[in-house]
Order: structure tokens, then sequence, then C-alpha cells
């Protein structure tokens, strides 16, 4: 694909998705009917309702996108001003990981550049109400993780995940955060000055146009985005309220992602017997001690 090739898809995926409003899902049956952005705008409003589910609001809505390329054009110009690059499934570059999804997502927004598909990746996540301990863990094992080469990808919540990038930094390696939200609606506000960081040496990542706020849905989603980037999930702290977490976990046994959460030799797990429990159920394979890291490394394929 040359780069005008590319600009130009870029735009179309930029009119069907962020200003027609086309959901991962549907463009995903849509591509796989009609084959291309391109053919997708000369569909007729006929073949568009034979879709199963589809909508007359809908179908007309996609049928009009052809007028919407020219500010679709305007925002990816804004957007480059902005230093936020788009990236859209059909660019060499996308992860192929994320391709095992039920609905990769059509395109990205991305500020620094993303995870190297020649390396190992693993995301790491817990809890948000993390304990000293749990976060000295968490800082220790992404370090490692980064000596040893292999690229770290958590959220921005709070706790353990900000930790694995903290834990990334200090090891001189790089973290990839997945956003919950757009660029210009950063959640949680405090910790802007770690995407900004993150955005320096690795990249910061979403699935969302930059005015798109936080919901509950949304970190759902990038739940998603976050487990269809690598090659592992990795827990180090997990409590009956980490929503995220635990979410995060099912969505891994859903697509049969492999899982690990990891147990303290000396103290045991860093988790309530409950979502402990909750988490082996979801196929995490428990690993005592920091030294069992070279096991999760050999396991990355």
């Amino acid at each position: 694909m040359t780069q005008n090739d590319k600009y130009c898809t870029a735009v179309q995926v930029l009119a069907l998705c962020h200003l027609a409003g086309v959901q991962p899902r549907l463009f995903e049956i849509l591509i796989h009917l009609f084959g291309s952005p391109e053919r997708i705008f000369k569909a007729d409003r006929n073949s568009l309702m034979a879709i199963n589910g589809m909508t007359a609001k809908t179908a007309k809505r996609i049928t009009g996108t052809a007028a919407l390329l020219k500010q679709a054009d305007e925002l990816h110009r804004q957007l480059k001003k902005r230093d936020i690059a788009v990236m859209t499934r059909f660019d060499n570059g996308f992860p192929q990981l994320l391709f095992e999804l039920n609905d990769p997502p059509p395109l990205l927004y991305i500020r620094g550049r993303m995870p190297d598909s020649n390396k190992k990746t693993v995301a790491l996540a817990g809890a948000e109400n993390a304990t000293n301990e749990g976060i000295e863990w968490t800082v220790k094992l992404a370090g490692a993780f980064a000596k040893a080469g292999v690229q770290i990808v958590a959220s921005l919540s709070k706790g353990i995940d900000a930790a694995a990038h903290i834990g990334a930094k200090a090891a001189d390696g790089v973290s990839f955060c997945v956003l919950d939200s757009g660029f210009d609606q950063i959640h949680p506000s405090e910790h802007i000055s770690l995407v900004i960081d993150v955005a320096q040496s690795g990249g910061v990542i979403s699935e969302y146009p930059p005015e798109q706020t936080y919901t509950t849905e949304s970190f759902k989603s990038s739940n998603r985005l976050l487990v269809g980037l690598v090659q592992a999930v990795v827990v180090t702290e997990l409590y009956h309220d980490s929503t995220r977490t635990l979410d995060l976990l099912s969505f891994c046994r859903q697509i049969g992602k492999l899982t690990f959460i990891m147990v303290d030799p000396e103290r045991g797990a860093l988790a309530d017997e409950g979502s402990f429990a909750e988490a082996v159920s979801c196929g995490a394979i428990p690993l005592a001690g920091l030294e069992k890291m070279g096991d999760i490394i050999k396991a990355l394929v």
C-alpha cells in the first residue's frame, strides 16, 4: 500500500467509523461482505438491509458516508497536526494479534508508536486499590520483563497498571498504554504526566477519537484491545472489587488468551480467596516467585 493509498484508506475508515458511527463488529461484517471501505461506500440500501440486524437508520448513515469524506479528510489533517497518528486495520503495521478478536478495531489513534510485532509482549494488570507490596511486586516484575526484552502493555488505571509503566521505565524498557477514552479526555486525569512519559519512549493507543469520554463500556472495550495486543496477561494483585481486572480475566477465558497470576512464595497470593479462585477458573496459571518469569517468556508465541 502506497502512502497515498494508506492516507485515502484512513480517511475512508474515519468517515465510516468516527463520523458515520459504524462500530467494530458491524465493520467486520461489512468488510467480510464488501471487501473494502470503498466498496462499502458503493453499497446500496437493499444490500445493506439484507444484513442480519441492520436497521434503516444505520443503513442510511452508511449510504451517506461518501458525503462525509471531506470532513474526514480535514479531521485527519487536524489529528496529524496534533501528532496523533491514525492506523487502520489495512495498514502493514497493524498488529496481527488483533485479528484474533471477533471485532478487531477498524482504526487506532496513536501517540508514540505501536508495539514491535517481532518482540514478545505481555499485559500487566491488577487491583486499583493496590497495596505497597503489590506495587513493589509489579514494578520488579515489569523491570524484569523489560530487561529480558519483553514489551509491557497496561491500561492507565491506578495501582498495579500504573506501576507496570513505572517499572518498565525504571529498567530502561518501554511500555504501551491503552486508553479508556480519547486523548482529550485522559482518565484518570492525574495520570496525564504518565501518558506523556509513556508516549516518549513507547506508545499510547486509543480506539476512541480525542473527544471521547470515559464510560463503563469504554473500559470494557479497551480491555478487549489490551488483551488483543499481547501474547499473555499477567495479574499481580486482585480483589473482589478489582472490576477491570476481573472483566479482563473473563474476556481472556472467552478467547483462550494465556493468563498467569503471580504468587509470592513467602506471603502467598496478593488476592482474596474468592478473586483468586475466580482467576484460576478463568484459566489463570498460578506462578510462585519472580524467577518463574522465565516460564512466562518461554510460553509466549
